[in-house]
């Protein structure tokens, strides 16, 4: 009776062991597998909600002086930006802009929603509005979150949605 036990048991390990044919085993695991390819992530062109953004991609840079992350189309000015002063700790967001005054803008973001006055910024360059942000508050943090959407609402309602990018991060780290 033990014996009419044993040999199904038996039959089992002998059919494994013919699946398992060592002649077939690849003594180079390395040889087997691909080589890896680095590419780039691409840049969203719509939200998850279907809606588009605002045509571009990040260009995050960091020096001595700080960090700074610009947002637009290759070869052209940036439509958005984020700067540290990393000397004067000095964070400030800019928007392209032909406003004269200042004006309340709305940025939602990473699930929160806040009210940010900009104002021109003093220079002769190119026509931005800018303000002063605070780079360790969650609303600002939004936009390194890979897949979120940032959106910058004008006063007259005009919605630009920006996607994110994961090195905004070490822009505002950079001033904390």
């Amino acid at each position: 009776m033990k014996f009419r036990h044993a040999f199904p048991l038996a039959l089992v390990a002998a059919s494994l062991a013919a699946c398992n044919d060592s002649e077939d085993i690849n003594e180079d695991p390395a040889a087997t597998q691909p080589e890896p390819v680095l590419t780039s992530a691409p840049t969203p062109t719509a939200a998850p909600d279907g809606t588009a953004l605002v045509t571009g991609s990040w260009d995050v840079n960091e020096n001595p002086q700080g960090g700074a992350a610009y947002f637009g189309e290759p070869e052209t000015d940036a439509t958005l930006a984020i700067e540290c002063d990393s000397l004067s700790g000095t964070v400030t967001l800019a928007i392209a802009s032909d406003a004269a005054q200042p004006q309340p803008w709305r940025i939602d973001a990473g699930g929160e929603a806040a009210r940010i006055d900009m104002a021109p910024r003093d220079s002769a360059m190119l026509p931005y509005l800018e303000a002063e942000i605070e780079g360790d508050l969650a609303i600002f943090h939004a936009f390194a979150t890979p897949g979120e959407v940032v959106v910058l609402t004008s006063p007259d309602g005009e919605r630009m949605q920006f996607p994110t990018h994961p090195g905004i991060s070490r822009v505002l780290d950079a001033c904390s």
